[in-house]
């Protein structure tokens, strides 16, 4: 039997279904540049998979991953060990928790801030993460192959080894500034910069060492760096990160002959004004840090106006960048879309209830009990929900992208359910006052940050979960 082509032509599945139906035996070979991946059948069942970084067990995530590349199957060819015996039909149902899961950690950046009580393994991929890369290249390229990084991922996040650049208010302004600083050194003259930066760092007192280990080079410790900031009043470390950002702002303004156009920044306010009340919401991420440093401090609570008064740049570039976002459609504000709208109303919910389980000591108990209810659930969008009890603020671009081809009902009924949970989790182990509350918080998150049309979601399906 010849079987080969392009994975664009057909996809691996259909690959998969082939070889399973004609119990074929051989070698299926994948290969993209300088990637190869051998598949082998018996009887139409997988019983050995090598790639360049794993084998069998943990290279069934990577097989399923394949999306691009070329195929060709050699038959006849035996297994050199046979260590498994899967049926290639359920190979990417079984994997598929994990394939969104790399999906929703895709965008997302995280920082590698405590190394404490770790094989070496897992500070060889704590150190994958240079503040650059997401978190789905570095998945994707691991040497350690796809499934076991995910799994050790998982581990370092569960135990703060890993934090999401806005877990922490002094960690995301300590990292905007890094990649402002970056940004900077790529675009003028390093040596001048990395001269007059010098003459700054000497001004600094409190969180000299902290800025010296920033920017000695372009690649940072972060598990140094984050002890000396972590706990700084925010207030106070807020104001020093103020003059830094305006520090790099005036010398690239130098650059540019110092031209401050008062003009301008009259013109982008009134352009903007419309705007500025509503808040908004990142659904992508740019290419441009600049822009994504606006688009991370969209939190699903500020309106543009709050996101202006304290992004740490002068007035007229504040402006430039929140039109900018707006201009290349990066963000949508609150109730345009309906069901990101429930999604993020839910998640203030969910925040507000698990802190104060966990301020009780319940938090772990009712974890438990949310993994058991999604892993029942038969609803098509209770992967959205998954990973709440890991996230201390939302992945917008995750639930954009995945709401679209969910029904507004559907994800409403999924939502009643998972209230009702809560609710009567909070009613079995809180006093009814306090349960009382905390719906009523629930209900002015949704009066201060959402539409007339959530809001009257909102009230229906409480209505219909909890009788106060």
């Amino acid at each position: 039997m010849s079987l080969n082509g392009d994975l664009k032509s057909v996809s691996l599945w259909e690959v998969l279904e082939i070889l399973s139906f004609s119990r074929k035996t051989g070698r299926l070979q994948l290969t993209k540049d300088k990637k190869k991946t051998d598949v082998y059948f018996e009887d139409g069942k997988i019983k050995h998979i090598k790639a360049d970084t794993c084998e069998d067990e943990d290279a069934i995530l990577h097989l399923a991953l394949w999306k691009e590349g070329n195929f060709a199957f050699y038959p006849d060819e035996k297994a050199p060990k046979a260590n498994l015996n899967l049926d290639p039909l359920h190979i990417l149902v079984d994997v598929s928790k994990d394939i969104d899961l790399i999906e929703y950690l895709g965008d997302l950046v995280f920082l590698f801030v405590n190394v404490a009580n770790l094989s070496d393994e897992e500070r060889q991929v704590g150190n994958l993460f240079d503040g650059i890369r997401t978190t789905k290249d570095i998945i994707l390229n691991s040497p350690y192959g796809e499934y076991r990084t995910l799994r050790i991922i998982e581990k370092l996040r569960r135990n703060k080894n890993l934090l999401r650049i806005d877990d922490n208010i002094n960690l995301f302004w300590t990292y905007t500034f890094w990649r402002y600083f970056i940004f900077t050194l790529e675009r003028e003259n390093e040596r001048d910069f990395r001269k007059k930066w010098s003459d700054q760092l000497n001004k600094l007192t409190t969180y000299k060492l902290a800025f010296e280990i920033l920017t000695k080079d372009r690649k940072v410790e972060w598990y140094n760096v984050y002890p000396l900031i972590k706990d700084a009043p925010s207030n106070e470390y807020f104001n020093v990160i103020k003059n830094v950002f305006f520090f790099i702002e005036n010398y690239r303004k130098l650059e540019i002959n110092n031209v401050i156009d008062t003009g301008k920044i009259l013109f982008l306010s009134q352009e903007l004004d419309p705007f500025m009340s509503k808040i908004y919401v990142p659904i992508k991420y740019s290419e441009v840090i600049e822009e994504n440093i606006v688009l991370w401090s969209l939190d699903g609570k500020r309106t543009f106006k709050d996101v202006e008064n304290i992004l740490p740049f002068g007035d007229l570039r504040r402006l430039q960048l929140i039109k900018s976002v707006l201009d290349k459609k990066l963000v949508l504000p609150l109730g345009y879309n309906i069901k990101l709208d429930l999604l993020n109303y839910f998640f203030m919910a969910w925040q507000e209830m698990l802190a104060k389980f966990e301020k009780i000591g319940k938090r772990e108990e009712f974890v438990k009990e949310w993994d058991r209810f999604i892993s029942e659930s038969l609803s098509d969008v209770k992967h959205l929900f998954s990973y709440l009890p890991s996230e201390s603020k939302q992945n917008f671009p995750y639930f954009y992208r995945n709401i679209a081809n969910s029904q507004e009902e559907e994800l409403r009924a999924f939502l009643k359910e998972a209230l009702k949970l809560i609710i009567d989790f909070a009613s079995k182990t809180l006093p009814k006052e306090e349960v009382d509350n905390l719906i009523n918080k629930i209900m002015d998150h949704a009066k201060t940050y959402a539409s007339d049309k959530l809001i009257e979601a909102a009230q229906r399906i409480l209505s219909e979960v909890y009788v106060s």
